[in-house]
């Protein structure tokens, strides 16, 4: 069952970005549609590319000295040490948990994406057209997600990973 398709929704607009969650999505599909047997595989697959999404966007964060930097890797590091902890359950042959994080990570992404990446890929396209990203945000739509204030609104990890 595909948890998550990836629409254009969820496209922000930054192909490396794009890339990256489309990976992301496969990803969490893959852990979706696992048997017992494939879990802890694929959650190890996805797992070690989260890592390096995330990384690869605090690369950007910093590079772009992007105001809101703490509370997006703060969220990033929440939902890893879920991940985390999440395999050392299915490790133990808790594959239920397994299936309950890919669950809960479906809604979560969809907002982060489009909240907190949405305002980062702001920041990335006005670098690439050599705009100051400041102004480039100015000039979003209030009410946008890109234009409110990450940290105000600061979403939940995945929470509902309980052992």
């Amino acid at each position: 069952m595909t948890l998550l398709a990836w629409s254009d929704r969820l496209a922000l607009g930054v192909g490396r970005m794009d890339d990256t969650h489309r990976e992301f999505v496969d990803h969490l599909n893959a852990l979706g549609e696992a048997g017992d047997e494939a879990m802890l595989e694929r959650l190890d697959a996805f797992i070690a590319h989260t890592e390096e999404h995330f990384e690869q966007e605090k690369r950007w964060m910093l590079e772009l000295s992007f105001p809101p930097i703490h509370c997006h890797t703060h969220e990033h590091d929440g939902v890893l040490n879920i991940m985390r902890e999440v395999r050392g359950m299915v490790a133990d042959g808790r594959h239920d948990v397994g299936r309950v994080l890919a669950r809960e990570l479906a809604p979560w992404f969809e907002n982060h994406a489009a909240t907190m990446d949405a305002m980062l890929a702001v920041f990335l396209r006005a670098v690439e057209q050599g705009v100051d990203p400041m102004q480039a945000l100015a000039t979003q739509p209030c009410g946008s997600p890109a234009h409110a204030t990450t940290c105000g609104g600061e979403q939940e990890s995945p929470g509902a990973v309980r052992a």
